[in-house]
């Protein structure tokens, strides 16, 4: 048992002993620069443990009923840990205790969730994710704007966790446990007990994960963090809520009410969120109303009964995650600053053709066109919808797909773009033309 205590959990205890250090060298008034060293360095020998623990088939129970280590937890905290060191070399300039304090707890978090075998320890580890978050977003802004978005991701988050609780609560009157798998067990049976308890549950989780209609809080969250932060919100917290909701209905059949409200709720995210990012001209808000839309897709993945949905949210969750913290990195080398209006972007392969490439990559495969990442990581969610016979929503959730072209491929098409002038500078006379003027006059 102590064994697996310190082995299993090493991860775990690596990002601990980043959190304490970190105090210690603020502290110490050691030099900043050391923070962001000191959180690669862990999380590089986490993904190491990591690596090792799945490929000699390492699992165990660590403490029975709630924390477990099994390849769900191994290969989800290898997508975590790869988005928080690709955070922290991506945005090397953040040199600050604090910064990297916070998302080495939130980090710790997501990892708490995917060790989670009962819903306390997934409670926990939900709230550890969070609730670094909230500081991250108003940390060093000291603006009303910052400070709006984090209490409106504060409020709607609080009501998340009270509908998660309730639900919880509700199951352990029907159960008699907060064991995860005797909830889902307890769902498969017929009653109004189990049918609200898992409702409960699902919409918690379904308004962490932003899922349409109960994503307001993520627009004015993404659109008022710093672009880091908006990495970390876009990629580490929206991949540990989206395999908390895959650790509590891993293997579970929905029966037929719930199928068709994820259907429904799946498409309306689909195309909610593509059709709001068209008229965005913000890269965080657009970023936003794109995660609403891969939202979407992800929670559609749970109609699968063909056994694939553990391994098709496994991937499309690291893709999208990988591809949206490339994203915003390739963005900030192009755009820095706080400013994130899409116009700057303007021709700007011509001077940072590394950058506008990257960034061309990264929006591509997040509109899932071949052969990138993301069109295998659709291909795959929807050849199990299909197989598992819900051919029509597949179909539609297709078809809304589409309408996310047009505001990726309008990026790509923004770099790219010979003619650069803005319709105020072809509007305005040039110099020749205002000297003839003054001339005439």
């Amino acid at each position: 048992m102590a064994a697996d205590f310190l082995y299993g959990l090493l991860p775990e205890h690596l990002l601990l002993g980043v959190i304490i250090s970190l105090m210690l060298l603020e502290m110490f008034r050691v030099d900043a620069r050391w923070a962001r060293r000191v959180f690669v360095v862990a999380t590089l020998a986490g993904l190491a443990a990591v690596i090792q623990q799945l490929a000699t088939g390492y699992g165990a129970d660590v403490v029975a009923g709630e924390i477990v280590v099994d390849r769900l937890a191994l290969v989800g905290k290898l997508v975590i840990l790869a988005c928080a060191l690709a955070l922290a070399v991506a945005f090397a300039a953040r040199e600050s205790f604090k910064h990297w304090l916070l998302v080495a707890s939130s980090t710790l978090g997501a990892l708490v969730i995917l060790d989670s075998a009962g819903f306390a320890s997934l409670f926990i580890g939900i709230e550890m994710l969070s609730l670094p978050a909230f500081a991250l977003m108003v940390h060093g802004r000291g603006n009303t704007v910052a400070s709006e978005g984090a209490f409106k991701y504060l409020v709607l988050s609080s009501v998340a966790s009270a509908l998660l609780l309730f639900g919880v609560s509700l199951g352990y009157g029907g159960t008699g446990t907060l064991s995860i798998a005797a909830w889902t067990q307890r769902l498969a049976q017929p009653g109004a007990l189990a049918k609200a308890a898992s409702l409960l549950v699902l919409c918690g989780l379904f308004l962490k994960a932003a899922v349409f209609p109960l994503h307001a809080w993520a627009p004015d969250a993404y659109a008022s963090a710093r672009m880091p932060v908006t990495a970390l919100l876009a990629s580490i917290v929206k991949a540990a809520v989206v395999l908390a909701l895959l650790r509590v209905v891993s293997t579970a059949p929905l029966d037929a009410a719930s199928c068709t409200v994820v259907a429904v709720l799946a498409i309306a995210s689909i195309v909610f969120g593509n059709l709001a990012a068209l008229g965005q001209q913000r890269f965080r808000r657009l970023l936003a109303y794109s995660s609403v839309a891969h939202a979407g897709y992800m929670i559609f993945a749970l109609l699968d009964t063909t056994g694939n949905r553990v391994d098709d949210l496994l991937l499309y969750t690291a893709i999208y995650a990988l591809g949206t913290l490339l994203a915003c990195a390739s963005y900030a080398a192009l755009n820095p600053g706080d400013d994130d209006d899409l116009q700057p972007l303007d021709g700007k392969f011509a001077s940072q053709p590394v950058a506008a490439l990257l960034l061309s990559l990264a929006v591509l495969s997040l509109a899932g066109v071949p052969p990138f990442p993301g069109f295998f990581a659709k291909l795959f969610v929807f050849r199990s919808v299909v197989a598992s016979g819900y051919l029509v929503p597949a179909v539609i959730a297709f078809v809304g797909s589409f309408l996310g072209l047009a505001y990726y491929v309008g990026i790509v098409v923004r770099l790219f773009r010979t003619d650069t002038r803005t319709k105020n500078e072809e509007a305005s006379p040039t110099d020749a033309e205002a000297a003839i003027g003054r001339v005439t006059a």
